[in-house]
């Protein structure tokens, strides 16, 4: 694939230089010589390494939705809630905004993300592209700026300690489950390169192409 990118030109997303991206060897990347704006990243295996993060980050937040999230214990009181709990709470309180914003943007949408990019990885591995995979792949692109996962999560650790002086917290088994389901969240979108997936699924419609012609 590093043949392919010896005279492939894109346009940084940051300061719209046109910049001639060359053979970039494992472990290194391309960036804009203007800003500084990473613009695609070398790494083996990258396809694999994706979907497996993308893979193991849907079955972590699909544990995170399954048992408790924290446990909280005031004045002998002991009360036990997960995140699908906490949405139902919320639209009990007629928050339905709040609970709808976090059905969608922290369980709902990065479920669907996942999945997307798993979907995508696998397409191009068994080589069935499509006019659809480019189109998944630009609503990806889209996704991706929505993603609030790892804010919720960090705002949930500041809630934390701010209520552990007022009362006993108890973690439980998905809040551990949705950290990790952050980290390979993370990993994954470090291993999302649009130009090299871009560049393996025309490598597989010219092979395709090239077996048309022979048969």
């Amino acid at each position: 694939m590093n043949d392919q990118l010896s005279d492939i030109r894109v346009i940084c997303h940051e300061c719209d230089l046109l910049v001639c991206i060359g053979q970039l060897p494992d472990g290194h990347k391309a960036s804009c010589p203007r800003c500084g704006c990473v613009l695609s990243r070398s790494v083996s295996n990258s396809l694999d390494r994706m979907l497996i993060f993308a893979v193991t980050a849907l079955i972590c937040l699909l544990f995170s939705n399954l048992f408790a999230y924290v446990n909280l214990l005031v004045q002998g009181q002991e009360r036990e809630i997960s995140l699908l709990e906490t949405v139902q709470v919320l639209f009990e309180l007629k928050e339905w905004a709040l609970s709808g914003f976090m059905l969608v943007i922290i369980i709902g949408l990065p479920a669907f993300f996942t999945t997307l990019i798993s979907w995508l990885a696998i397409a191009i591995k068994l080589q069935r592209v499509s006019p659809r995979t480019i189109s998944m792949m630009r609503l990806i692109g889209y996704l991706r700026f929505w993603n609030m996962a790892e804010i919720f999560f960090l705002g949930i650790l500041i809630s934390m300690v701010k209520v552990a002086s007022l009362a006993h917290i108890e973690v439980g088994l998905s809040f551990w489950a949705y950290a990790l389901f952050n980290v390979f969240f993370i990993a994954t979108l470090l291993h999302y390169d649009k130009l090299r997936l871009a560049l393996a699924i025309r490598q597989v419609v010219n092979e395709k192409q090239a077996i048309a012609r022979v048969v």
